[in-house]
């Protein structure tokens, strides 16, 4: 390891940031085998100036989803047996009766995903470990005793001593200039200090990134955000404490501020002002900066004024609240520190599709840093990511979610500040970002509007989840209501809605699904070797399948439509994972020119007709034959209705009859139109996605994001029907391997045996005081009048009748695992 000579002229890994995320990336890569990694960084080894040299280090392992939780505890493992970690536990407190209840699902939250030891504290019980806070002004606490304080710039040196060992070099003081890239691949780094030809690249420089970004053309959707740091005096109250014996980190939420013990001194940490957004371009260089360059002049006025827009008091006044010796204190280190967000507040992981080799890990936080470089760099070596051992669903994480206006400084800012206003806020899943909306809008959204949709953000579209105008069907269709957190943003029009598509004919618009057409005459070749089921069909024919990664995770569920010898249309969800899928099947087609990928997404509406009337809503103004015999289940057809050229399949994700339509986009509204009139002597109604996604809970079809993701294989998720090993394709040999090795977990449908209970996706499942796994997904299922959960759970207890628990809400919910589908299981539905 060295600091100041020459890097070499040429490495296989280069990576920029020496922070603890690129140290991590470094750790890990080399412990894998990579002993051609050089580390760079503009400022001096290990405290170079970036946000891991100003960061608090606090480690709350508890996070919104699986994917933060875990690199979080595993960072905490890592950090420990490294020596950089010490755990002295963890308290949140909460100040409202809204708190306490979330802090109730938070512990749920954290028995889900793996975290053990969490308990709810009474006030008393808060003071006990903390004994200069105001118990009287809190509700209570969540404590995780295994939570505590990284020392980021230590086991930063730590783990690049050990990647050192094992071959790394690190160079301070060594700027990056330039990214080289020639034929869309990464050459090499052009720094102060000579230029570094390199295979690959990774960029894990946090606030830093879009300027590399800039430098190879690819916009990077990230904001540097100062916030504020303090330390007090020495406190009366602290007196005689020590390093070696501390108290749990603390976090008042309800005012967005955090604590942490330094000896006889207090840390406060607050968010509790208005978004201090920064451009990357004034940060300052490491000479030129007073103190270092992420860290920015202590602004007086954002911690004793109230300035954040969503609280009533300043932080100060919240903080000497919640512990009195803060109002006299002094506080002798006071700063503005730097750190980032992305528009969604998740990390920045992955290789950009435009540049082959460079890759980024940005927007990481100390908390999960660990865990984040294990993720990179399995992904690097060996082309999945994986953490401690098991693949791990990235998609939240991965670069390419993020869709063309995410490019656009406007959009970044704005919801990059969004997500620093809400960083330790109670957002419900329901609320909506009120800014940057109506980017993307189907052909229908004028129809849709008349008809009050509840429109939802999903990747810069306008979704709708329900309809206003169908409370009026309330009469004939009585739904179960909801009350509490489930009853905020929630409607009986999605229970009016599921149970009226049953009777009637539905209208749902697709047109945010992806919609990619493969031609050539190696078409078929090719998808036979990139798709786990047999797509050698003939051409009127559509084959359900899954696509692999090499580890045997399921990447994507879609569906693929063979309409000529050499041309075929791939269909699947959209958003987020629609473009990774469409990138993952664009770099895998051959480049021989025996194969065409053009994803047809933006050029194509479409719209789901399902429900028993469909066949005589669409007959009239349909030139083909919707007869069974001339349209069976699972085929295609190009034809037209009414005037509008559409590619029609006779697929149906609600479990009823029905037919998708794709048609060129300026043929919407006209499609819309047309269906609308032909069914209003059926009961035509439009439906929304709560609707679509509860009908398809009591079909058994997968959604991908939630019940499917790239953490299982298609046995787990219950899909082997899906899967033709007569075949050749990528993840095979992981499938029989695993098929070798026996199934020890499943994916099974559960039912609630209490009357028109309902709970929360992400709760534990429970057999006593053991968690089994957790609510993958949950809704209700307004047909079946009962509700339903899927989960996976240990092959033993994925049996039909098996009973079960979950916790929701406090509250022990049983259920019974079923046999599954739960509606219609002959299909005689979907057949008629």
């Amino acid at each position: 390891m060295t600091a100041e000579d020459t890097p070499p002229s040429r490495a296989g890994t280069v990576i920029v940031g020496a922070g603890c995320v690129g140290c991590s990336a470094a750790y890990h890569l080399t412990d894998l085998g990579r002993e051609d990694v050089v580390v760079v960084d503009q400022g001096p080894l290990f405290e170079t100036g970036g946000s891991t040299s100003h960061a608090p280090g606090l480690v709350f392992q508890t996070a919104g989803n699986e994917l933060m939780t875990r690199m979080a505890a595993y960072t905490r493992e890592l950090y420990a047996d490294l020596d950089g970690f010490r755990t002295c536990g963890g308290i949140e407190v909460a100040y409202s009766p809204e708190r306490w209840a979330y802090l109730k699902r938070k512990r749920e939250r954290g028995m889900a995903y793996g975290i053990e030891g969490g308990e709810l504290l009474s006030p008393e019980a808060v003071a006990e470990r903390v004994p200069q806070i105001d118990e009287s002004v809190i509700r209570g606490g969540y404590y995780v005793p295994t939570d505590g304080k990284a020392h980021a710039v230590d086991v930063s040196a730590t783990m690049a001593e050990r990647a050192s060992e094992r071959g790394a070099e690190f160079y301070g003081h060594t700027t990056v200039t330039d990214v080289e890239v020639e034929d869309g691949a990464v050459r090499a780094v052009v720094t102060d200090r000579g230029r570094v030809a390199a295979d690959e690249v990774l960029v894990a420089t946090n606030i830093w990134g879009p300027l590399f970004g800039d430098m190879v053309g690819v916009d990077v959707p990230l904001v540097p955000c100062a916030h504020q740091y303090l330390v007090s005096d020495e406190l009366d109250t602290l007196a005689g404490a020590t390093r070696e014996i501390e108290q749990p980190i603390l976090r008042h939420q309800d005012y967005s501020l955090y604590f942490r013990q330094h000896g006889e001194r207090y840390g406060v940490g607050s968010y509790n002002h208005a978004p201090l957004l920064v451009d990357p371009e004034d940060i300052l260089a490491p000479e030129e900066a007073p103190e270092m360059p992420s860290i920015r002049e202590f602004t007086a006025e954002h911690f004793y004024e109230n300035t954040h827009p969503d609280h009533d008091r300043s932080a100060h006044d919240a903080a000497r609240e919640l512990v009195p010796a803060l109002g006299d204190c002094e506080f002798t280190s006071r700063i503005n520190g730097m750190f980032s967000f992305t528009p969604d507040g998740m990390p920045i992981l992955g290789e950009t599709e435009e540049v082959d080799g460079l890759w980024w890990a940005l927007a990481i936080w100390v908390t999960q840093s660990g865990g984040a470089g294990e993720v990179v760099a399995e992904w690097m070596e060996r082309g999945v990511p994986r953490l401690a051992g098991e693949r791990v669903d990235v998609t939240g994480a991965h670069v390419d979610r993020f869709q063309p206006h995410a490019g656009a400084r406007s959009y970044v800012r704005d919801r990059g500040g969004q997500q620093y206003r809400e960083v330790y806020q109670l957002v419900h899943p329901r609320e909506q970002p009120r800014g940057q909306r109506g980017l993307r809008r189907s052909p229908y959204h004028p129809h849709q509007r008349e008809l009050g949709a509840e429109f939802y953000d999903s990747g810069g579209w306008e979704s709708a989840q329900w309809y206003e105008a169908n409370e009026a069907l309330g009469p004939e269709y009585d739904v179960p209501d909801r009350s509490g957190w489930l009853g905020r943003g929630w409607s009986p029009a999605h229970g009016i809605e599921h149970r009226a598509v049953r009777d009637r004919v539905g209208l749902y618009d697709l047109t945010s699904f992806t919609v990619i057409e493969v031609t050539g005459d190696g078409a078929r070749d090719y998808l036979q070797g990139l798709l786990s089921n047999d797509v050698d069909v003939s051409p009127g024919r559509v084959r359900y399948t899954t696509m692999l990664n090499e580890a045997g995770g399921v990447l994507a569920d879609l569906t693929v439509s063979r309409l000529a010898d050499d041309r075929f249309l791939l269909l699947t969800g959209g958003g987020a994972s629609g473009t990774e899928q469409g990138r993952w099947i664009r770099e895998r087609a051959p480049d021989d020119g025996s194969v065409t990928v053009v994803d047809r997404t933006s050029g194509y509406c479409g719209l789901g007709v399902w429900g028993p009337n469909a066949r005589a809503t669409l007959g009239p103004v349909t030139e083909a034959d919707l007869s069974n015999d001339a349209f069976p289940f699972f085929s295609v057809q190009e034809t037209y209705v009414g005037s509008v050229p559409v590619t029609m399949l006779r697929v149906s994700y609600v479990g009823e009859l029905g037919w998708e339509l794709y048609a060129p986009m300026e043929y919407g509204a006209g499609l819309w139109e047309t269906v609308w009139a032909a069914g209003e002597d059926h009961g035509v109604l439009a439906m929304g996605d709560a609707a679509l996604n509860s009908m398809s809970m009591e079909k058994g079809f997968r959604l991908w994001g939630s019940d499917l993701t790239p953490e299982y294989d298609p046995y787990e998720a219950g899909l082997g029907f899906a899967v033709d090993l007569d075949t050749d394709f990528v993840g095979k040999d992981a499938l029989l391997a695993a098929r070798d090795r026996g199934i020890d977990r499943k994916l099974a449908p559960m039912t609630l045996g209490d009357p028109g209970a309902v709970v929360d996706a992400g709760r534990p499942i429970t057999d006593g005081e053991e968690t089994l796994g957790y609510a993958a997904r949950a809704d209700y299922g307004y047909t079946i009048d009962a509700g339903i959960v899927y989960g996976y759970l240990p092959a033993a207890y994925a049996e039909p009748g098996r009973s079960v628990e979950i916790r929701y809400e406090g509250e022990r919910y049983g259920a019974t695992v079923r046999d599954e589908p739960l509606f219609d299981p002959d299909r005689e539905k979907l057949l008629r």
